[in-house]
């Protein structure tokens, strides 16, 4: 294989790992505190892609600027249904003394439901924006170029993982979160708000969603199914790197993107996908807890 195609596909995996890390931020967040897998993820990502979408085509502004209402509307609706919907399950189960699975239950339906009145709304149709900005590239030498939106969201990607580690480790409610996720009855014992700790949580894993989805919208086309692929792309990342663990989501994802775009050299984009499966199964056989997390 030439050298220099192997390296543009790596730089082109590192960029796309690092938009997929981003993306299993929220899924890792949320399983580390709750203990509970979000299976309507990838459709929270899709209104997240949505919403800047909408922006741009009724009042033109920037995606990058729709992430001051695409990312406080991804809260608010997270914050919602875990307040509304989740929490009493999560009473109840924790009550009988059971492991939430009807709460794993709920995210999936709640999953199904907005990718449907998505469907309704909008139709099937793949839809994206086309800005002048998109279409440049910053070469590097005269043959490996990185499209700037692309290098963007990538950069974005890495600001978002130091922003919310700092976020977990400086700050009160950060703190509250973490001892929430390491024991959630010694945290209340603490005088922690053990449910609001929840809806907070949850909100600002779909919030993270609300700003990955503005950084994707300039170089992705979005359907109400877009949210399937990378739903499950979210979860083989979470459970490479570790779940619960913020770094490990940027470690898994640039394994994974890596390995697409150099797979991809040799057989085509869909089969490709093959080997993110097989090392998601290797990672389950050998180091089930991923490679930067802890046993739960």
């Amino acid at each position: 294989m030439d050298p220099i195609i192997l390296g543009i596909a790596v730089v082109n995996g590192i960029v796309l790992g690092g938009l997929y890390g981003a993306i299993a931020i929220g899924l890792s967040l949320i399983f580390g505190v709750m203990r509970v897998i979000n299976f309507a993820h990838g459709s929270f990502l899709m209104i997240g892609l949505f919403i800047p979408y909408w922006f741009w085509q009724l009042f033109k502004v920037n995606p990058y600027v729709s992430m001051l209402v695409a990312a406080p509307a991804l809260f608010a609706l997270g914050y919602g249904i875990q307040a509304v919907l989740i929490a009493p399950l999560y009473k109840r189960e924790r009550a009988m003394v059971l492991e939430p699975l009807s709460v794993l239950m709920l995210t999936a339906g709640a999953g199904l439901i907005l990718d449907n009145v998505t469907f309704m709304l909008f139709g099937p149709d793949f839809r994206g924006i086309t800005m002048d900005f998109a279409s440049r590239a910053l070469w590097i030498g005269d043959i490996l170029n990185i499209n700037y939106t692309r290098l963007i969201a990538f950069l974005a990607s890495l600001a978002i993982t130091v922003a919310l580690s700092l976020f977990l480790s400086r700050t009160d409610l950060g703190r509250a979160i973490r001892s929430t996720a390491q024991n959630r009855d010694a945290a209340s014992l603490c005088g922690i708000n053990v449910m609001r700790i929840y809806n907070v949580t949850f909100g600002l894993g779909c919030a993270v969603l609300g700003i990955v989805g503005c950084l994707m919208i300039p170089f992705y086309l979005v359907s109400p199914s877009i949210g399937l692929a990378f739903g499950v792309r979210s979860f083989i990342t979470v459970v490479l790197g570790g779940i619960g663990s913020i770094p490990g989501c940027i470690l898994g994802g640039l394994i994974l993107g890596v390995v697409e775009s150099v797979a991809a050299q040799f057989v085509t984009a869909t089969s490709a996908s093959i080997f993110s499966f097989v090392i998601f199964i290797l990672v389950l056989f050998f180091r089930p807890t991923g490679l930067m997390g802890m046993k739960v």
